[in-house]
């Protein structure tokens, strides 16, 4: 499987926020996560820092 899990950062703490995300796409207004189950997560006043391909992992850093 290659589902990822998706990560916010905020100041100095790193939260888990979604788990077996398959598809993230970037629209205007915010990032919607969709997970193997189709079940969709929208986060607004993120930006994408980075996406650990090998680890599985993307991490967004929440806007002030």
């Amino acid at each position: 499987m290659c589902e990822s899990n998706v990560y916010v950062r905020e100041g100095g703490s790193e939260e888990l926020y979604a788990k077996d995300i398959a598809t993230i796409v970037f629209e205007e207004g915010g990032v919607v996560l969709i997970d193997i189950a189709g079940n969709r997560y929208l986060l607004t006043n993120v930006v994408l820092e980075y996406i650990d391909f090998i680890s599985h992992r993307a991490v967004l850093r929440k806007l002030s």
